[in-house]
């Protein structure tokens, strides 16, 4: 199934965006598998002549010169990032390794049937090719900066060294925004944890029973973390707390794509013992009370209206299965930390009326196992969010303490990919050019604020001191997941800002 709708957007301006990212889109790009687009950016580079690196990473870095005139005016540093995430409905036969997205517009949006679009960041992408492929008549310097793996931790931002380079821009617009009308000028920093709890499966015969949960709004888990989403996994978690009258163990429990979009569906196994000869009745009662569980939680007013439709569930699928099990330990050990582990968000912002300030996702659950498919773990991945440093050293506490609770060992919580926050600056030329010019162009000013998801304006800050940066980007929606859109007249009104403010640079 490789979808090559080539030309599907050829109708819509600005020309060039759309035909770079029809492009983008016909080439497999996921978290990790960035080659072939670098690939691809740096033979657009080599064409046109431009000053291109590539790293060991694939981040890809072009120079375009000035134009006659602007060249001792100040550079500017473009930059997005090259991965999506890839998500999928549950009957999608698409593969993110070899397939390409199969486009479609509706109503001035575009989509991609049954996947996630990755307008999250191509758009970005496709704004930098065309701004290099046909710049403003009048412009300074312009760097892009192609970075891989943003969305499973800013891994390229991470590994950029500007040095390798030699960046001379002191000001930056990032393009990894989903809101025409907003200015971006701060973000929460964030890690990743994963928790693992180690099984010991023998063999065990009963009833098998599956436990289904789907069909979750899901969503981004900075952007949409305060919304109240139903985390399909914590769903679970309550689900299996319940008390129950008869035995039973897990034999495997997954859910959820990446730790950084909230799950949409987990499904368990689980074996219910016949000790007594009544193994059927007593998976029946089980099932029974899974689903009454269900129904409460559905009926809750904290339930968002886009969850209430969700989907549970829970059938014996086989009366006499011969197994193996994750043991007591395993079992409650998951069951634990499904039911402690705090998720959504954890403090507001008492400064920033409706900011969130420090949030958690727990993103993944798997059943780890070995060649044989015999289960080894059971893995937790979350992502935890804030601009405030003892946050996330809270955070850490935390969860190794968690894992130590579950697990019995504290070195069961592993700690990744942790980046620093991006702190407002009260003076910034750039936020007030942009916001200027939009006035100008579009008759609104947009609003500045500091948003609570990740972006690598934090580290790229670090890496270059006094860098004046901005976020912005067109409008999407549902990003993260197989609903993401993306506005076609945003797209125009946002580029068309960006090439008006790079040839104000040059006055």
């Amino acid at each position: 199934m490789h979808h090559q709708n080539r030309g599907i957007l050829s109708a819509y301006e600005p020309h060039g965006v759309f035909s770079f990212f029809e492009d983008l889109c016909t080439i497999p790009h996921g978290s990790g598998n960035e080659a072939a687009v670098a690939t691809y950016i740096e033979n657009f580079a080599a064409s046109r002549r431009l000053y291109c690196h590539r790293d060991s990473v694939h981040n890809v870095f072009i120079r375009l010169p000035a134009s006659e005139g602007c060249e001792n005016k100040p550079a500017v540093l473009l930059q997005g990032h090259t991965d999506m995430v890839c998500e999928k409905d549950s009957d999608s036969k698409h593969d993110f390794l070899t397939d390409g997205l199969d486009l479609f517009v509706e109503d001035g949006k575009i989509g991609a049937r049954g996947t996630t679009l990755g307008g999250d960041n191509g758009i970005a992408v496709a704004m930098m090719l065309a701004l290099l492929d046909n710049p403003p008549e009048k412009h300074p310097v312009i760097e892009c900066l192609f970075t891989v793996s943003e969305e499973t931790g800013l891994e390229g931002a991470h590994a950029f060294d500007p040095a390798a380079v030699g960046v001379v821009s002191k000001t930056m617009i990032n393009l990894d925004s989903e809101s025409e009308s907003t200015v971006t000028v701060g973000c929460a920093g964030g890690m990743r944890t994963d928790i693992t709890q180690p099984v010991t499966p023998k063999d065990a015969e009963g009833v098998l029973v599956r436990i289904t949960l789907s069909g979750f709004s899901g969503g981004h888990s900075g952007v949409e973390i305060h919304e109240g989403h139903t985390n399909a996994i914590k769903a679970m978690g309550r689900l299996l707390n319940i008390t129950t009258t008869c035995d039973w163990d897990l034999v495997s429990i997954n859910g959820g794509g990446k730790d950084n979009a909230i799950p949409r569906d987990c499904e368990a196994e689980i074996l219910v013992f016949d000790f007594d000869g009544n193994g059927v009745a007593d998976a029946e009662k089980f099932c029974g009370e899974i689903l009454a569980e269900a129904e409460k939680l559905r009926a809750e007013p904290n339930t968002i209206l886009a969850d209430k439709q969700f989907s549970c569930t829970a059938e014996i699928v086989n009366e006499k299965a011969s197994t193996l099990i994750l043991d007591l330990d395993g079992t409650w050990g998951t069951v634990t930390l499904l039911t402690l582990a705090r998720d959504g968000v954890l403090a507001m912002n008492a400064h920033v009326k409706g900011m969130v300030a420090y949030s958690r996702n727990l993103g993944i659950i798997k059943t780890l196992c070995d060649e044989d498919g015999t289960p080894t773990a059971v893995k937790f991945s979350f992502s935890t969010r804030s601009a405030c440093e003892s946050h996330l050293d809270d955070a850490e506490r935390e969860l190794t303490r968690l894992a130590m609770i579950c697990t019995g060992l504290s070195d069961n919580a592993t700690h990744r990919a942790r980046y620093p926050g991006w702190d407002y600056a009260p003076v910034s030329p750039i936020r007030d050019l942009w916001c200027q010019t939009a006035q100008e162009l579009l008759g609104k000013t947009p609003q500045v604020e500091a948003i609570h998801a990740g972006l690598e304006c934090g580290i790229l800050c670090s890496k270059m001191p006094g860098m004046d940066i901005i976020s912005v980007g067109p409008d999407m929606w549902d990003i993260h997941t197989p609903r993401e859109r993306l506005s076609i007249n945003s797209t125009a009104r946002l580029y068309t800002t960006l090439l008006c403010v790079i040839e104000k640079l040059c006055r």
